[in-house]
């Protein structure tokens, strides 16, 4: 992969127009709300409502003022803790009245968001509707959603609901069946926990958990032996899209990843790194072909990882153009089906070089309530995602316990 092309991993809050998951933009600030003949506000319901801890907080923070500065058009989706899940959290009312206004103007800038996200609208959606909150990271900046003079966006927060029966789901996991409150500017949704936003990078997650020690470092040493015989010319990072760092005008992409624990390497036979390199030398090695530029071949050890980044390495890469435009692919759990992925494509076809996209090569499927995952035709036993939804800034982290293997490959 060349070095020229680190925008294939750069993935955005809105897709393009042509991918099929277009409802991943999420709602316009000030659009119209779709209630004109109701006359009580989100603070008057609030007001009414049996939230106190949430009234509380919102009282003492500077919420009416951050609202008032948005304009009357503008509309939101409120997440509001129930007094039960403050308390369960640790944030009794005695606690709230002891919190800085900074501080709790973060807290309910990330239970806020904008847009009107309405229960009984969405009950027949497949997928997560995207919601972006209020709360900003000045550190990060995303990929401009659209063509123009701006090359990058503020990055905000972001929440993904889902109603399944009347149970609501936040970012994969239960939230509560508490009923939904319109309003005339938007709509209160309790939730049964209080919400905690990500502080981490998919790569630091994978670092200090523990568990993924010869993930991490199999692949840097496969990145190192791809340098090695390319002489530095191509891009051959594991890391890249993981970690913030700096991609022109932005710094974060969006992404989820299936890591792979210890366990899965030592299930499939290899319990050391050495013996999975090793594999390497059953096949010609790569080389670069200079006459076109490219990379001739590849290294078998992607092959053994490369499909738990969404097999994103195997779409077409044209020499001289390198691959299409990658699209997003942090989803969460309760996406993690053939309904939503089953035809999604992954990344783009060329323009205004042809050449093919890359659709989904992973099969997924639902076994008691534990989701199985396989590239599709393999003969291999699928995995089991055995813990789903780990968050990030970045998007979720699938742990699971065996590796996602092509058809016909040889352990």
């Amino acid at each position: 992969m060349k070095s020229i092309h680190i925008l294939t991993f750069c993935l955005v809050f809105f897709t393009l127009a042509s991918c099929r998951k277009k409802e991943f933009m999420p709602e316009v600030e000030g659009q119209p709300v779709p209630h004109p003949e109701m006359t009580a506000s989100l603070k008057d319901v609030l007001n009414t409502s049996p939230y106190t801890i949430f009234k509380a907080a919102w009282e003492r923070s500077n919420m009416d003022k951050i609202i008032k500065e948005k304009g009357e058009r503008a509309s939101y989706t409120m997440l509001v803790p129930t007094n039960d899940a403050f308390i369960a959290d640790g944030l009794t009312m005695e606690k709230i009245n002891s919190i800085e206004p900074a501080l709790l103007d973060s807290i309910l800038l990330y239970h806020t968001l904008t847009g009107t996200f309405n229960p009984e609208d969405e009950k027949g959606r497949a997928d997560n509707y995207p919601g972006k909150s209020l709360l900003q990271n000045p550190f990060l900046r995303v990929k401009a959603p659209f063509s123009g003079s701006a090359l990058a966006a503020p990055y905000f927060y972001l929440q993904y609901l889902k109603v399944s029966g009347n149970e609501l789901f936040v970012n994969g996991k239960k939230a509560g069946a508490g009923a939904a409150v319109l309003a005339k500017n938007g709509v209160i949704l309790p939730v049964s926990r209080v919400l905690h936003k990500p502080t981490k990078t998919i790569l630091q997650v994978l670092q200090e958990d523990g568990r993924f020690g010869m993930y991490l470092d199999l692949t840097a040493r496969t990145d190192a032996l791809f340098a090695e015989l390319t002489y530095g010319n191509f891009q051959h990072d594991f890391t890249a899209g993981l970690k913030v760092s700096e991609m022109g005008d932005f710094n974060i992409t969006f992404h989820s990843i299936f890591a792979i624990t210890d366990d899965a390497f030592r299930k499939a036979g290899y319990n050391t790194v050495d013996e999975m390199m090793e594999l390497n030398n059953r096949n010609p090695l790569p080389y670069v072909d200079w006459d076109t530029y490219a990379v001739k071949g590849g290294l078998v050890t992607d092959t053994l990882v490369g499909y738990h980044r969404w097999g994103t390495f195997f779409s077409h890469d044209e020499p001289n153009a390198g691959r299409g435009t990658a699209n997003v692919t942090n989803f969460y759990s309760n996406d993690l089906n053939n309904t939503v992925l089953g035809d999604y494509t992954l990344v783009l076809g060329g323009f205004p070089t042809p050449f093919p996209a890359y659709k989904m090569p992973l099969d997924f499927n639902n076994e008691g309530g534990v989701i199985k995952v396989k590239v599709k035709g393999s003969d291999y036993p699928a995995a089991s995602v055995i813990e789903s939804d780990i968050n990030t800034i970045m998007g979720p982290v699938h742990v699971v316990d065996r590796l996602l293997l092509p058809k016909d490959f040889k352990l």
